[in-house]
C-alpha cells in the first residue's frame, strides 16, 4: 500500500510522526474508497417489475429563453396541463426510490419530475405552476454555484429552502462544481465533488442526499461505483426509457424534455392504456 503511494516503509519511518500519520490516514481512506468502488452495483428491485415509470428532466423555465435548453413558461404550463389531463401520477423522489430499491408499488401511469442546473426560473416561473397542480419535483443542484451568476442566474439557498418548505420540492446533488466530464477526474477528485455537494446540502437544507445526476450526462461504471461507495443510492442519466429497466440503481433512465416530452408521455400511456 505504501509503495503504491510513492514511499517504502523505510522511507516512511524517516518522516516526522505527524506526517506519517497523515499519509497513513490518506492511504487507508483511498484504499477503502477503491475497495468499495469495486463492489457490484445495486440492481433495480424486481418485486414490482413491469411497471412503466418515466423520469422527466427539465432545465430552466423562463418567459423568454436565455439559452437553447430553456423551456418557456407557457410551454411548461402546457406540459403540466397535459400531464394532469392524461391522468398521469407525479410521484416524489422518495416514492420512486422506494419503488426502485424495495419494489414498493407505484400507481399506473407514474412519472417523476426533475430539474437540472438550478436556474433561477425554476423558483420564479416553474415552482408556482407545480404548486398549482400539487406536483412534486426534484432539483439537482451544483452546490458551489447556488446564488451565483455564470452564463445563467441560479437560485439562492433561500430560494431552495422556500421551495422545500412547500413539501413539493426536494434538492439533490449535481456535484459541487459541475465538472463537464467527471470521467476525466481522478477518484479522489470525484469523491471530493460528491462529498462536498452532500455536505453543503446537509448544512444548508438540513437533510441527507442520496440521489445524483452526472453533469452533462458523462458517466461510466467507475463513477457509478464511486457514487455508490460514497453514499448515493440513485444516479440519473439522460438515456431515456423505463426507469424499471435501468441497468442498475446508479444508471436510472430519464427523458430529456427538450426532445422527448411527447415520447415520454406516449410511452407512459401506451404501457397503461
Amino acid at each position: 500500500m505504501f509503495v503504491a503511494h510513492g514511499a517504502t516503509l523505510t522511507s516512511m519511518r524517516r518522516l516526522p510522526r505527524a506526517l506519517r500519520a497523515l499519509l497513513f490516514s490518506t492511504a487507508i481512506l483511498t484504499y477503502g474508497t477503491l475497495a468499495r468502488a469495486d463492489d457490484a452495483l445495486p440492481q433495480v428491485n424486481a418485486a414490482d417489475h413491469g411497471r412503466f415509470v418515466a423520469v422527466l428532466d427539465w432545465h430552466d423555465v423562463q418567459n423568454v429563453p436565455e439559452v437553447w435548453f430553456d423551456t418557456t413558461t407557457a410551454r411548461f404550463a402546457a406540459q403540466l396541463d397535459e400531464i394532469a389531463r392524461d391522468g398521469i401520477h407525479v410521484v416524489t423522489l422518495a416514492a420512486l426510490r422506494d419503488h426502485l430499491t424495495r419494489g414498493t408499488p407505484l400507481p399506473k401511469r407514474s412519472i417523476a419530475i426533475t430539474f437540472d442546473d438550478n436556474g433561477d426560473g425554476i423558483a420564479r416561473n416553474a415552482f408556482p405552476l407545480l404548486v398549482r397542480h400539487r406536483f412534486p419535483a426534484t432539483l439537482f443542484v451544483h452546490t458551489n454555484f447556488v446564488g451565483k451568476t455564470t452564463t445563467k442566474r441560479h437560485n439562492t439557498w433561500h430560494d431552495l429552502q422556500t421551495m422545500e418548505r412547500s413539501g413539493l420540492v426536494t434538492v439533490e446533488s449535481l456535484t459541487a462544481n459541475h465538472p463537464p466530464d467527471l470521467r476525466a477526474l481522478s477518484d479522489a477528485e470525484v469523491v471530493h465533488e460528491l462529498q462536498l455537494s452532500r455536505r453543503s446540502i446537509r448544512a444548508r437544507l438540513g437533510h441527507d442526499v442520496d440521489a445524483l445526476v452526472y453533469p452533462e450526462d458523462n458517466y461510466d461504471a467507475r463513477l457509478e461505483r464511486l457514487a455508490h461507495a460514497n453514499g448515493y443510492v440513485l444516479g440519473f442519466t439522460e438515456d431515456h426509457g423505463n426507469a424499471d429497466d435501468s441497468a442498475n440503481l446508479l444508471e436510472i433512465h430519464r427523458y430529456s424534455i427538450l426532445k422527448q416530452f411527447d415520447t415520454a408521455i406516449a410511452d407512459v400511456l401506451a404501457a397503461s392504456p
